[in-house]
């Protein structure tokens, strides 16, 4: 995850700020390869942004001042055990705008989303994602908001170090964890 809110001392007293959070659409595409691009260390390739064009309805654009800073890109999966996950593909939020509450606001509305009507209706259960497991921050973010370490993937990633990941999933909708909690370190 690139951009977080875990405060520290030193950072905690910047100032919030509030999104306006904008639809992506065909057109605004551009604006969001050029946001992952300045907060990625990976290049997504184009079929990355075609597959975004199916999940519209879960992906956001987070402005300030009318400048892009930030964003959110989930897809409904089917899941093995039953039911619909949301997963997030991606959270970012421009380094200067970091530590103000942006990626919380993301997280935060794709959650209000999930628990919603239409997402009870579909038989959401969860939100996942995947977090390099040296990136603590990411991980120390995403636990504010439930979600558990539920499993390892050793070399998910090809083109960064550490190559291993950890999954995170929160339950949603009454539902429960179909994985125990893991422990890191």
């Amino acid at each position: 995850m690139a951009g977080d809110d875990g405060a520290t001392p030193s950072t905690s007293r910047r100032k919030p700020l509030k999104l306006e959070l904008g639809n992506l659409t065909e057109k605004n595409m551009g604006q969001l390869k050029k946001l992952n691009l300045a907060t990625f260390p990976v290049l997504y390739k184009d079929q990355f942004y075609l597959d975004l064009v199916k999940s519209l309805q879960y992906c956001r654009l987070g402005f300030y001042a009318d400048v892009l800073v930030g964003s959110i890109c989930c897809r409904l999966e089917d899941r093995e055990a039953g039911g619909k996950a949301l997963y997030i593909m991606t959270l970012s939020v421009l380094e200067p705008y970091q530590q103000r509450s942006l990626a919380t606001q993301l997280v935060q509305w794709i959650l209000d989303q999930a628990q919603g009507k239409e997402c009870q209706d579909q038989g959401v259960q969860e939100i996942y994602l995947h977090v390099q497991t040296s990136n603590q921050r990411a991980l120390d973010f995403y636990g504010k908001f439930g979600f558990k370490v539920t499993e390892e993937i050793k070399d998910y990633y090809k083109k960064i170090e550490p190559p291993d990941c950890y999954v995170l999933r929160r339950p949603l909708n009454g539902a429960e964890l179909t994985q125990p909690a893991l422990k890191v370190p």
